[in-house]
């Protein structure tokens, strides 16, 4: 019931086989890559400098090697160990800054604190060393050539904050432990690197600078305009508190920000009613800068599902030869899932409320006398949207796999925007059916 799915047709539209041979001539000699070009060089006595060339090259391959491995998002086991080892002494050296403050730590473990403090430092500041050594196997920073490409890194945003990691340890050689120690909070911020969502954040403010900036100038004035008029109103009642307009700041910005310490209060009834309303002012001010920076926030997690998604629908083979136009349109409708080997994806007797389409991983169904499985490009779950009946099998991940899900009104959706899709579809879910009833 259950099977392979047929390849979509070869797109007719002439516009996309053009664009697809443009893209990819098949007469074009292809620029051998460097691991290639590194095995054309030849040794001995016909080659007087291709020893040199030979380590040349060699040396940029290790330089783009050392590159992938401190990459956060790379998945191989160097990268993964140098990834632990990073956040252990992270974790490390804030516990000894802070344990450092404590007077009877300090006095009882001193010298353990001062030794794994070294050693944190001396971490940091060799990760400093080597990522500037890998700073030239960045994508695209080839063509600077490899100081610029080291200076480029040392100047930008990461790069800054990796010197100032490695800062602690020239204090520690200069001055003492005690003071070096202090500047461990720096290293917090070593672990923005690894936090998509904070990259995000960045991103997020950048984006809607403007309008945050609008809103902080209109903060500002609020606040200059609050101060003036209470110290008007409150000056002569309460002199020490609201005797000038920069003492009166104080109760604005405790007010707008709605803290209220309750250390200056007004007296007077129109003072009371003006505080009223610099809370009411502080309030809505707070709340378009949430809303600004959610809506911003929204925009750049759906911006990066997207990519995410539109990679997932490029590599499955049922939509290779549907264009770009069509990718764009039911990447808006798929959702990408991961499932571990051994999770039950769909179950027999349940409601089926969606489809999926195989990205990658292998998965087969279970309590059949013959054996079923499932690969990249393969579908899985159509009936049970088509006829509205049941799951008729139940289907096991058997390797670790990514899924792109199609919700029920998605895929009415798709049914109706791509029918040459539903066609296919529609055409394997019928040879389904036939297959189950013979």
């Amino acid at each position: 019931m259950f099977g392979k799915i047929a390849t979509v047709p070869r797109n007719p539209d002439p516009y996309i086989r053009n664009r697809r041979a443009r893209e990819t001539p098949a007469e074009t000699p292809k620029e051998p890559r460097l691991s290639e070009r590194a095995a054309s060089v030849t040794l001995g006595k016909d080659a007087p400098y291709s020893g040199r060339a030979s380590e040349s090259l060699q040396w940029d391959m290790d330089e783009e090697r050392l590159y992938q491995i401190l990459q956060p998002e790379i998945r191989e086991p160097a990268a993964r160990i140098f990834r632990g080892a990073h956040h252990a002494m992270v974790a490390a050296g804030i516990g000894i800054m802070l344990a450092d403050t404590v007077a009877e730590w300090r006095e009882a473990y001193g010298s353990a604190l001062e030794a794994g403090f070294q050693v944190v430092c001396a971490f940091f500041f060799a990760e400093y060393i080597l990522r500037l050594i890998a700073a030239p196997g960045a994508p695209g920073a080839a063509h600077r050539g490899k100081g610029r490409a080291r200076l480029a890194w040392a100047k930008s945003l990461g790069g800054t904050f990796d010197f100032l990691g490695a800062l602690p340890g020239v204090l520690d050689i200069v001055f003492s432990p005690r003071y070096a120690s202090l500047f461990g909070f720096i290293w917090a911020f070593k672990l923005v690197r690894y936090s998509p969502g904070l990259a995000s954040l960045e991103r997020v403010i950048s984006n809607a600078r403007h309008a945050l900036l609008s809103v902080l100038l209109g903060f500002g004035i609020l606040l200059l305009l609050a101060a003036s008029l209470v110290y008007l109103l409150e000056r002569s009642s309460q002199p020490d508190a609201f005797g000038s307009i920069p003492a009166a700041l104080w109760w604005a910005i405790v007010t707008m920000t709605t803290t209220g310490y309750g250390d200056v209060v007004p007296q007077t009834v129109l003072g009371r009613m003006l505080a009223g309303i610099v809370m009411i002012s502080g309030i809505l001010v707070f709340a378009l800068w949430a809303g600004i920076l959610a809506t911003g926030y929204a925009e750049e997690t759906r911006r990066r599902e997207f990519l995410r998604t539109w990679d997932l629908v490029a590599k499955v083979p049922f939509f290779h030869d549907v264009g770009a136009a069509v990718i764009a349109d039911v990447t808006q409708l798929l959702r990408p899932r991961d499932y571990p080997a051994g999770a039950v994806v769909v179950r027999r007797g349940e409601r089926g409320d969606c489809m999926y389409f195989v990205a990658s991983g292998e998965l087969e169904i279970r309590g059949r006398p013959e054996s079923i499985s499932y690969g990249a490009g393969d579908f899985f779950g159509e009936l049970a949207l088509l006829t509205g009946d049941p799951r008729n099998a139940t289907i096991v991940a058997t390797k670790p796999c990514t899924l792109l899900r199609l919700d029920i009104v998605d895929f009415r959706q798709m049914l109706g925007r791509q029918p040459e899709l539903a066609r296919i579809i529609h055409d394997e879910a019928g040879r389904r059916l036939e297959a189950a009833a013979v």
